[in-house]
This record gives C-alpha cells, structure tokens and sequence, in this order.
C-alpha cells in the first residue's frame, strides 16, 4: 500500500513539474519576439499596440507550436505502437515526405488554394504512403528493430527526390525550399493547424487500444480487438497530423520520434495513462526550441527545424547507441 501511495505521489509530482513547466515557457512564447511592444507593463496597461500584436501575432503562433507538437508527439507514439518499434516516427517512415509531395501537386495543380485544400492532398498522400510502408514492413518480417527506420528514410528519400523532380519541372522549387523550412515565423494563418485537435481527441478515445496492439496481432485478437480497424484508424490519426501540421508550419524533425521516447521512459508504456503527459512533454520540447529560435540572433529569427535538428539529434543519437547497445547485450545473453 506504501509503494502504490508513493508511485502515485511520484507520477502525480512529475505531472505537476511537466505543467509548470509548459505555464514558464507559454508565458516566455507569449512575451518575447522581434517586437519591443509587448511586456507586462505595456498589457496591463491596456496598450491597444502590445494587445492588438499578442492576439493577431503571439497567441495564433504559440497555439499552433502547441498544437504542432502535441500532435506529432502523439502520432509518433501511435507509429511506435503500431510497428512495435522505438525508432518509428512519421519523419522516420516517409509520411512527412509524403504530405509534402500531396502539397507540391495540390500547389501545382490547383494553385493557390485554401489551406483544408492543402491538407486535404496532403493528408491522401501521406495516408497511402504510410499504409504502403507499414504493408511492407509487416511481410518482410524484419527482427532488427534500427533496420526499419533505415529503410523507412530510404524510402521518404525516394519520395523528397520525386518531390524535388517535380517541383524543377513546374519551376516551383523556390516555394519547396520555404514550406521545407519549418518556422513558426510564417506570415499568414495558421487555421490549418487546428485540424490536430480532431485526430488528437480519437487518439485520447482509442489510447488503450493502441497500448494493446503495441503487444502484437496475435494478443490484440485473443483480447477480441479488431486490430486491423484499430491499426487503420492509427494511420488515418498519423497521416491527418502529419498533414495538417505540414501544411501550416513546415517539417519539424525528430518530435514524433524522440518524445515518446522520453516521455515513455518518465511515464511508461500505458498510453491511456500517459497521453496526456506526453502532449505537454512535447509542447514543452518544442517551445523550448522556438523560444532558443528567438533568442539567438534577436531581434531576428532563426527556423526552428534548425534548432530542433540540431538538439532533437544529439537525443536520438544517444537513443540510438542505446538501442544498439541493448540488442547487443540479448544477442550476448542468448
């Protein structure tokens, strides 16, 4: 009885830091930026500037910084699940190269259209590309757990050459390199990163069943689960936030893989129990990098793909030599 109150005590003092934490770095998103407009003072002085700046620019941008990245911790999570492997993510398997193809012909095609156009090639695209990928996986039976990935960034590298290819012919590449630099800092809105929040919602409802099927088909059926639609509405989840957070802020790399990473190793492996955790995890992680973004050539402002590059590597090399290290030690075992 000591240890369940302990561990109760311990899960629910991790919940509060990882909330603190997300309140510190908000108030930070909202405060800083090019403009020396917005302060406190400024605010609560009822300065109509530093009021009108905070609801046109600051709230729209770190609403979708959250959005974004709570999302894409959550589908990374949901591909992990589904392919019972650590180093899934949709960066890692082409979905993201994919949404990006679905925008170029949608751009090329129908020109200037709203952005649920957008997302709607997008979300296409990277759903069959996903589905294509994971079909694939699953008949080649691959025991070693860093092959998958590898092959997964083969094949979006097949996909970002066609895309590449294609956006030559049409002459648009200049308008590719802009969307493949994921920022926040884009002028415009950002209405279709609230598409998230639909898939986040299932994601939340169909949470234990994905705990389930991260154990295998043949466990899910014996439970009387219905793995394929449980799998299937997972890729419709994954393929939906790829796209709609592609479409509004560009690539952000290493989020859907190395959050759920982290988070599960603070929280375990009970999705049901630890979503919610995970989405704070995530905005938390990604706010950090918009604000550092901020911050290092101020009053101008670096991409935050860059940023998140550069830290979110450096966490997913150590996972890496990690995961190497622990099929070495099996191997040894056995």
């Amino acid at each position: 009885m000591e240890i369940r109150l302990k561990a109760a005590y311990f899960w629910q003092w991790k919940r509060i830091s990882i909330i603190v934490l997300f309140l510190i770095l908000l108030t930070a998103s909202l405060m800083i930026g090019s403009s020396a407009s917005v302060s406190f003072n400024a605010l609560f002085n009822k300065d109509l500037t530093a009021w009108s700046v905070l609801w046109h620019s600051r709230i729209p941008r770190t609403a979708a910084i959250i959005l974004s990245a709570a999302g894409l911790s959550v589908a990374g999570l949901i591909m992990q699940a589904i392919s019972r492997n650590k180093f899934m993510s949709p960066s890692t398997s082409g979905t993201t190269d994919a949404a990006a193809f679905g925008l170029l012909l949608s751009y090329i095609f129908l020109n200037q259209q709203p952005g649920i156009v957008q997302t709607l090639f997008a979300f296409v695209f990277a759903f069959f590309s996903t589905l294509i990928f994971t079909s694939v996986i699953n008949r080649l039976k691959i025991r070693e757990v860093v092959y998958i990935p590898l092959i997964g960034m083969m094949y979006g590298g097949l996909i970002s050459a066609l895309t590449t290819a294609v956006a030559y012919r049409f002459d648009v590449m200049q308008m590719m390199t802009a969307i493949n630099l994921g920022s926040f800092a884009r002028i415009g809105d950002f209405s279709t990163v609230y598409i998230v929040i639909l898939p986040l919602v299932f994601a939340i409802t169909y949470s234990t069943r994905f705990s389930i099927i991260g154990m295998g088909e043949d466990f899910s059926k014996n439970l009387g689960l219905n793995y394929n639609r449980v799998v299937f509405v997972g890729l419709v989840i994954i393929a939906l936030i790829s796209a709609a957070t592609f479409v509004a802020v560009g690539p952000l790399p290493f989020v859907g893989l190395i959050i759920p990473n982290m988070a599960t190793s603070f929280y375990g492996d009970n999705m049901k129990k630890s979503i919610i955790d995970l989405m704070f995890f995530g905005a938390d992680f990604v706010l950090v990098c918009d604000v550092l973004s901020r911050l290092v050539i101020h009053p101008f402002e670096m991409s935050v793909s860059l940023t998140i590059s550069i830290i979110g590597g450096i966490i997913f090399m150590i996972y890496l030599i990690r995961g190497l290290r622990g099929a070495k030690k099996i191997k040894t075992a056995n």
